[in-house]
């Protein structure tokens, strides 16, 4: 259960933004696309870590400036802040680059009062998903960069920039990943992450071939004709997006959280070199057959999308 904020200085405004009732009732399942919001966050004027003191099984107060009261309301319960900072010290050693320590998420869509900060007087009740262990365990990769975002305010997390070609999208993955050994306990249940094959469909090793090889698809693959081609999908389906081999539909199967998320899958295989991809030549797939996809077949080769959706309505008519 998670503890309420302990600190009496936040009270709650008598205008709420949505009524309670509007509140989700469910138990939110968290993905990186639910990573909507970055913020920058400082205390006593970097002399120090923000937050530092906030323990996982709890909920706590994150302020914003005074003056901007509206990027308080901007984020929507069960999306996801990221907390950057940049302290002055660690360990007695000047620093100088910033860390990403925090992801969390609004619990409520209240706005309450904080009078013992007159500069930071807004703030919300938040959940803490993921800490870094030790809070400095995470600084920049080198490749993103904070300046727009840092000021104090809800900034979207494309305003994270970076040098090496990222889009939304894969930055959203990533920053997933680089949190990936630091999320809560209490919310393991609650992180959405894609079957994975181990122990179901053969060795190890070459199930951890598979997932690399998956990972270069969405890291080094142009993002941009992925999104048209389930833009597309979406028009042509209803606003459903269904395994193009199977027919698994996340929406159906996860509720809410599996709208519009579905994995792309180039039929022409990433190890054939770049080269210019269209959209019919990505196929959008569920996780499972994503990677019997990029499994070799006794010949050697692999199968197509078609070979694929051939042998599983086989199986299903055998019985198997």
């Amino acid at each position: 259960m998670l503890k309420m904020p302990s600190s009496p200085s936040c009270q709650p405004l008598a205008v709420r933004l949505k009524d309670d009732n509007q509140q989700l009732k469910t138990r939110i399942m968290y993905s990186s696309e639910n990573i909507i919001w970055i913020k920058n966050v400082k205390r006593n004027q970097g002399d120090g870590w923000a937050y530092d003191d906030v323990n996982c099984g709890s909920t706590f107060w994150l302020n914003w400036p005074t003056s901007k009261r509206g990027s308080a309301t901007t984020p929507n319960v069960g999306d996801i802040i990221v907390l950057f900072q940049k302290p002055n010290s660690i360990n007695g050693q000047r620093n100088y680059n910033v860390h990403i320590t925090h992801l969390v998420s609004p619990v409520t869509d209240t706005i309450h009062t904080d009078n013992e900060h007159p500069d930071h007087m807004w703030c919300r009740e938040v959940k803490l998903l993921a800490k870094a262990n030790p809070i400095s365990a995470i600084p920049n990769p080198g490749y993103y960069n904070f300046f727009k975002p840092n000021r104090g305010l809800t900034n979207p997390i494309i305003n994270l920039t970076n040098n090496i070609g990222l889009s939304e999208a894969e930055t959203q993955e990533d920053i997933w990943r680089l949190f990936d050994n630091h999320f809560c306990p209490d919310v393991q249940n609650e992180i959405f992450r894609p079957q994975e094959p181990n122990g179901i469909f053969g060795e190890v090793e070459g199930d951890k071939i598979i997932r690399e090889h998956i990972k270069q698809e969405l890291t080094r693959r142009n993002s941009k004709i992925v999104q048209l081609a389930k833009a597309q999908a979406l028009n042509a389906n209803n606003g459903r997006l269904k395994c193009e081999c199977c027919k698994f539909d996340f929406l159906e199967a996860y509720g809410q959280i599996g709208s519009k998320f579905i994995e792309c899958h180039h039929k022409i295989h990433i190890a054939t070199g770049e080269r210019i991809t269209k959209i019919e030549d990505l196929a959008l797939v569920c996780s499972n057959c994503h990677r019997m996809l990029h499994r070799k077949l006794e010949s050697g080769d692999y199968h197509t999308v078609d070979t694929l959706k051939q042998t599983i309505n086989d199986t299903s008519k055998n019985g198997g």
